[in-house]
């Protein structure tokens, strides 16, 4: 990645910092249960290490370690869980009871993968959650699902619920059972049956899918839930509920999550490129 670059992407992030910074009065997240290297900060490089009970704010950026994960119950009773060598960033979160209209959540998976079961926010305003992968933003209705970004593609694990992926492609909308892909920003998502899943991503989901997740604000939903084996495709055409969060990624985001989402698929390909034995010949 070139000085001009890095200095992009650290400015995206400053900026975000202090918007999420501002946001940090209305509500955010508690460490319910962690393991291993756990950390978070304002970015990375100023991330320091978790405890239980701690509260982490709107504008952190949580990263795990190899053979860490880390849970957070947000004030909403929403609950995200992380897996293993995963970076996400609580871009912002904002919750009041007695405001629904003042509702936010919206967050960035940078790396890795993460599982997340909805709150009370995601039951009244499904339409103030997105989370935006390198390829696509995600948006639900009434959702536990699970996401795990295998560079350049993003997949995606529904457990309950319906979840979107919208990029500039289009929109599908996943039903229960389903699992999906988001190859690049510029593809439409797809169903894709679980045995053509990464090993990464299929590791990934079968941990995710496994921790005893408990309590979310939408019914105690009681877990661990065995994921099938194989799942049938049950991706639709851009349904009413797709066509919803097409319309609103456009109002709200467009612009910055267009531009935020270049920026980290920028990242993943100097990532890829960096890791190329020496002698190979690297992409242009």
């Amino acid at each position: 990645m070139s000085t001009a670059q890095r200095r992009s992407f650290s400015s995206v992030i400053l900026v975000l910092g202090i918007a999420g910074a501002a946001a940090s009065a209305f509500g955010a997240a508690v460490v319910k249960e962690l393991k291993g290297d756990v950390r978070a900060g304002a970015t990375p490089a100023q991330s320091r290490p978790v405890v239980p009970n701690q509260r982490v704010l709107s504008g952190t950026v949580v990263t795990t370690a190899p053979g860490s994960r880390v849970v957070l119950r947000f004030d909403d009773g929403q609950i995200v869980a992380l897996h293993e060598n995963t970076q996400f960033r609580i871009e912002d979160f904002r919750f009041r009871p007695q405001e629904p209209k003042a509702d936010r959540a919206a967050f960035v998976l940078v790396q890795g993968a993460l599982r997340a079961v909805t709150g009370a926010l995601g039951e009244r305003s499904p339409d103030a959650f997105s989370l935006v992968v390198p390829t696509a933003t995600i948006g639900i209705r009434g959702t536990d699902f699970m996401v795990a970004i295998a560079a350049p593609a993003a997949y995606l694990s529904v457990l309950k619920g319906t979840v979107a992926a919208t990029n500039v492609a289009g929109t599908v909308a996943f039903g229960a059972g389903a699992f999906g892909s988001i190859a690049t920003s510029t593809t439409l998502a797809v169903s894709v049956p679980a045995s053509v899943l990464p090993a990464a991503v299929s590791s990934a989901f079968g941990s995710l899918g496994a921790l005893p997740i408990t309590g979310a604000a939408a019914g105690e939903i009681k877990l661990p839930i065995t994921l099938p084996a194989t799942a049938a495709p049950r991706a639709r055409d851009a349904s009413a509920f797709g066509l919803d969060v097409a319309n609103k990624a456009r109002e709200l985001k467009e612009d910055r999550t267009r531009e935020f989402g270049k920026e980290i698929s920028e990242m993943a390909r100097e990532r890829a490129q960096d890791n190329v034995p020496s002698g190979v010949p690297r992409k242009p």
